[in-house]
């Protein structure tokens, strides 16, 4: 069967997807012309609601005969106007562990359960890869808990849940088997992960020890302990030595006026312990410009932590309020005041990024190869910069590198 599919949005969409995919079977994955289109969807700010709409426009647009199917936080936030933009099956977050059942009953097939992804659409071991085959998605968590202000994300995701760690390492040796070097554990809020005995610095030592490199995807200041970070110092560079903290403020008022759980100075107290115990340790974070009643007092103050945190990389977000949430219902900063803030916050993100660059020039490091292409190179440093480096090598292979150059966020080489 010819399959188009699009995930939109967070790496868990990106996980269930695959495992989506691999419940299927047999597939063609194809641009268009498809008979069955597959969207999972994101409505975590208006902007990916609009890239949704125009993408569901778009499927039914270029694939005139197939069965469309939407699923993910847009069908929940918005089933109406799913189906009234061309979908035919429409299948909330509640109901993906359904989704092959679901979508084989559509087709006019027999629903057999057994090619059905596991209890909550976890994984599938035998997963279609939708992205390199050297690393893969693995989720672990989802839903959350936190009630963040300005965030409807556990309105659609529901209460936090665990995958069991058995369930896990067994679709994690599976993937392993068929190539896959690097596996990134992936949750709504994966801090929270519980399904091991040890929590998620358990599950990351288990993982290692089936041969396995593990990177962390986000995951909340609060949820980082010391614990973790040993497990990561320890097993470094197979423990991926970077973690995403998503900072949002550099604003004591506003951290808590949005409901996050952590405050500036635990926050840099965990950045300073992982960097003071992680060998190659790089930070990556996220923040938001133009947060309800965000003064000018409370934008420089998150200027001033991001300079004093210096991360490698840094996602600005434009603040979009969002109906239902009660930072909605908070006096909002004029748009041009956003839009000013985030190009402000960006261009300091890249100036950071230089600066830390900079002294790289000339060292060697290390690249777990993902494509080769036309003599280059591409892939991922431990520490999480993208790499474009000149040399031979097979996908999966690990190759040493001098960095010779930065093309933006990312590093430029030569084998060594």
């Amino acid at each position: 069967m010819r399959v188009a599919v699009k995930s939109l949005g967070c790496k868990v969409n990106l996980a269930e997807t695959e495992a989506f995919l691999g419940g299927l079977g047999a597939v063609e994955l194809v641009p268009r012309g498809a008979e069955l289109v597959f969207l999972n969807t994101c409505a975590v700010t208006t902007t990916a609601e609009a890239k949704t709409r125009a993408e569901i426009r778009r499927a039914r647009r270029e694939n005139p005969d197939a069965l469309v199917v939407v699923s993910g936080c847009f069908v929940d936030r918005d089933p109406a106007t799913v189906r009234a933009l061309g979908a035919d099956l429409a299948v909330p977050n509640e109901a993906k562990p359904r989704l092959v059942e679901l979508v084989r009953t559509a087709l006019g097939e027999a629903a057999d359960p057994i090619a059905a992804p596991v209890p909550a659409l976890w994984g599938n071991p035998e997963r279609a890869m939708v992205g390199s085959r050297v690393r893969a998605f693995l989720k672990v968590q989802d839903g959350c808990n936190a009630g963040c202000a300005y965030c409807i994300i556990p309105r659609l995701r529901g209460r936090e849940r665990s995958r069991p760690a058995e369930d896990a390492l067994k679709e994690a040796e599976a993937l392993l088997a068929r190539g896959v070097r690097e596996l990134v554990l992936t949750g709504v809020r994966l801090g929270s992960y519980d399904g091991h005995p040890r929590g998620l610095a358990g599950l990351v030592e288990d993982l290692i020890a089936l041969g396995a490199y593990v990177r962390l995807s986000s995951i909340e200041p609060e949820d980082t302990d010391e614990r973790l970070i040993e497990v990561l110092a320890r097993h470094a560079p197979a423990a991926r030595p970077h973690l995403h903290l998503s900072l949002q403020t550099g604003s004591e008022r506003l951290l808590a006026l949005m409901n996050r759980r952590y405050r500036l100075e635990e926050y840099q107290r965990i950045v300073g312990l992982a960097h003071d115990r992680i060998p190659g340790f790089a930070l990556t974070t996220d923040v938001i410009a133009g947060l309800p009643t965000e003064t000018e007092e409370d934008f420089e103050a998150t200027v001033r932590v991001l300079r004093g945190l210096r991360p490698a990389r840094v996602h600005v977000f434009t603040y979009t309020p969002r109906p239902g949430t009660r930072a909605a219902r908070l006096p909002q900063l004029p748009h041009p005041v956003r839009k000013a803030r985030t190009r402000a916050l960006i261009a300091l993100a890249h100036a950071i990024a230089e600066e830390r660059m900079r002294p790289k020039l000339g060292q060697r490091t290390t690249l777990l190869v993902e494509r080769a292409e036309d003599g280059w190179l591409l892939g991922h440093t431990p520490d999480y910069y993208e790499a474009r480096v000149r040399g031979v090598a097979e996908p999966g292979e690990t190759v040493a590198f001098v960095i010779e150059g930065a093309e933006g966020y990312a590093l430029v080489g030569r084998a060594a």
